[in-house]
């Protein structure tokens, strides 16, 4: 009976410990996670003795190769995920210090959209390029599913830098094979998964007053 106890003790212990853990995850603030399920809505990633993982392993190496030191320092620099990385298309005045409701508001963006392509990084657990050790795997890329969504929602906020700021998303998003830590395929599954996270997300009653209140802050900045 002892022996029954304790690993009875040991089980509770452990789903405690899980609780504690999924408690800590941060909630989602526009996404429903039963939403969208990338295991079902993308392609699995490129079956490790695939011709396609060649040519993505080719194009990792030739885009290493290829890179100057000037490129591979502004890959780095420029790797945060933050709304104000769009500040080169839109211009020095589009700060989160003047911005407090649109800073919130794309934090919020950038969380759910982490979680979700975390659930599938999970999933698939593929190895990154090189075998570069990192805390998630290589697919899909949630670089370029920030990008993605980012750009989405920011482009209808300013219409005017569309352009602009899609092609400051693919940049950021194409950085990511610049600095030989994801595939050809993580970026183009991952610009995928962001775009369909921002159009779920813009169904969402909250999301759209938020939006709302974002573009009166915007308007009122002159942007």
């Amino acid at each position: 009976m002892g022996s029954l106890s304790r690993r009875a003790a040991l089980a509770v212990l452990c789903a405690l410990l899980l609780s504690a853990v999924a408690s800590a995850s941060p909630p989602y603030y526009y996404l429903d996670p039963q939403q969208i399920d990338l295991t079902t809505l993308l392609p699995p990633p490129p079956d490790a003795a695939s011709a396609q993982e060649r040519t993505d392993e080719q194009q990792v190496a030739a885009a290493v190769a290829a890179r100057s030191s000037a490129q591979l320092s502004e890959a780095k620099a420029d790797s945060m995920r933050s709304v104000f990385f769009f500040a080169q298309a839109i211009g020095p005045q589009f700060e989160a210090a003047k911005l407090p409701l649109t800073t919130r508001f794309f934090s919020r963006i950038r969380s759910d959209v982490e979680q979700l392509v975390d659930r599938a990084k999970a999933y698939w657990d593929r190895p990154r390029p090189n075998g570069m050790r990192k805390a998630r795997g290589s697919y899909p890329s949630g670089h370029a599913a920030f990008a993605a969504a980012t750009a989405i929602v920011l482009s209808q906020l300013i219409p005017s830098k569309r352009d602009a700021i899609f092609v400051q998303a693919r940049v950021f998003a194409e950085n990511r094979i610049i600095l030989g830590v994801h595939y050809p395929s993580d970026v183009a599954a991952g610009w995928t998964a962001g775009t369909l996270a921002a159009y779920a997300m813009m169904h969402n009653r909250t999301f759209r007053q938020d939006f709302a209140a974002v573009n009166a802050e915007l308007r009122a900045a002159n942007l």
